[in-house]
């Protein structure tokens, strides 16, 4: 056996990937959690998040653009440099956000959150390109790293919900009458008053901008740091999870680039293969067609759903029962995601008509939460316990089934012999195509067609 195969890991590497992998979808998931707050302040109100998940699927294009570039020049475009510029866009984004977070200007004579959306984008663009740069520099590692990264990689979902629930809403908002002078005249009303949150949503970008300096600090470490070098393998090619999207890790010999014109970039992945068990590489026998094109459709409907639709009307499926309770959804609901990938990961199920089970529990939970949206501004047991309760819950679930099904059904598609890497490029496409045509459909829902009514405390 090589030396280098039998190396005790170094603490300080793990920490260095473990910081590195945090970085990745940093920026995003932590906009998601700090909405309960955004969706008072901004103009937009609770018609926020569909605006933010348009602008999510629109920075898709940064990922294109580097593929494209890498296969014309690689020489000139390729992981480290792109890295580096990342970093600087990522931490000059959240420091900008912090300052310029409720900046508005008025758009076709509508008050929009230019700074906000515009920061967005930009903030978009480094995490979603993440999955195509990231995972490539990784794997220049020795595999024992990997798992350190995807730790990371998982906590960048973690930690924006732990610290917002510290952070906290304040509470629900309370009535009071206020007056003003109108045409010489005073005038009372009666306004919603919400409380402080523990600290401002300046000081959460702040926290996240820290985050992203860590993680831009450690990628120089794993690259200039004598001792992360030494821990670099170099010899043998082999498989290694490779991330599709923030919620699904899939191994591949290639980059699968889910919206490049039919095409993936090749990678030259180099770990351990003394790491890689029999069980890792044993393959299952061939797909049929019919079953392919079914996991192909779920795939997308899935992604519809939790990665477009469902965020965009989370507001109006959680505010009716009052801010402390959306607080709760979004935070606990950004949690099960990365614990449910976890359990995927370990126990993934490859039985075709347990995912159809699970994906039909996932939509059914869907239902209640789109019911409950289009219910607004009178859900079913709103005031009660009860029916904060089941909302929280619903999210919950929705959210831990939903990314448990899109695992699964990539870890199918990676076992078919000689064929895993095509299925995967495959399974990309239609989750891109699944998110963008939901985000579509539900932004027209809400600000076009304005199907979903606001909930007013004080009316």
């Amino acid at each position: 056996m090589d030396s280098s195969s039998s190396r005790r890991r170094v603490p300080l590497v793990d920490m260095l990937s473990v910081m590195f992998g945090i970085g990745a979808w940093i920026s995003i998931n932590g906009l998601w959690v700090e909405l309960p707050l955004l969706v008072q302040a901004l103009p937009e109100g609770w018609s926020l998040p569909s605006y933010m998940s348009i602008v999510i699927q629109i920075a898709n294009i940064g990922p294109i653009f580097y593929s494209v570039m890498h296969l014309l020049v690689p020489h000139i475009v390729h992981e480290k440099p792109s890295i580096y510029v990342l970093m600087v866009v990522g931490i000059l984004s959240s420091l900008l956000i912090a300052f310029f977070w409720d900046a508005t200007s008025y758009v076709n004579g509508e008050e929009h959150s230019t700074g906000l959306l515009t920061l967005l984008f930009f903030l978009s663009l480094v995490d979603c390109s993440s999955s195509v740069l990231f995972m490539p520099f990784m794997a220049r590692f020795r595999q024992a790293y990997l798992t350190s990264y995807l730790i990371g990689e998982g906590l960048s979902g973690f930690l924006p919900s732990i610290f917002a629930l510290i952070q906290g809403v304040g509470g629900n908002p309370s009535c009071r009458n206020t007056s003003a002078i109108i045409n010489g005249s005073e005038s009372w009303q009666v306004e919603a008053f919400y409380p402080e949150p523990n600290f401002s949503v300046s000081a959460f970008f702040f926290i996240l901008m820290g985050l992203m300096v860590c993680c831009a600090a450690s990628f120089i470490g794993l690259n200039h740091c004598s001792v992360a070098r030494r821990e670099r393998y170099e010899s043998v090619a082999t498989r290694i999870p490779v991330a599709i999207d923030n919620q699904t890790f899939v191994a591949s010999s290639e980059l699968v680039d889910p919206t490049f014109n039919g095409k993936s970039t090749k990678i030259n992945y180099h770990v351990e293969l003394d790491t890689v068990s029999e069980e890792q590489q044993r393959v299952n026998t061939d797909i049929p067609k019919s079953v392919f094109i079914y996991l192909l459709t779920l795939q997308a409907w899935v992604c519809a759903l939790s990665n477009g639709a469902l965020p965009s009307i989370q507001s109006y499926s959680c505010l009716p029962y009052g801010n402390t309770a959306y607080h709760f959804a979004v935070t606990l609901s950004a949690m099960a995601n990365p614990l449910s990938c976890l359990i995927a990961y370990f126990l993934p199920i490859t039985n075709v008509c347990l995912i159809a089970m699970f994906a039909f529990l996932g939509t059914s939970v869907s239902a209640y939460i789109i019911a409950l949206a289009a219910l607004s501004p009178v859900p079913p047991l709103i005031g009660y316990p009860s029916g904060e309760t089941l909302m929280i819950t619903s999210w919950i679930l929705c959210v831990g089934l939903l990314t448990y099904v899109k695992v699964s059904i990539a870890s199918i598609f990676r076992m078919e012999e000689g064929k895993g890497d095509q299925n995967l490029f495959w399974f990309g496409v239609f989750t891109q195509v699944g998110s963008a045509i939901g985000s579509i459909i539900a932004f027209l829902l809400v600000n076009v067609y304005q199907y979903f009514e606001a909930y007013y405390p004080c009316t």
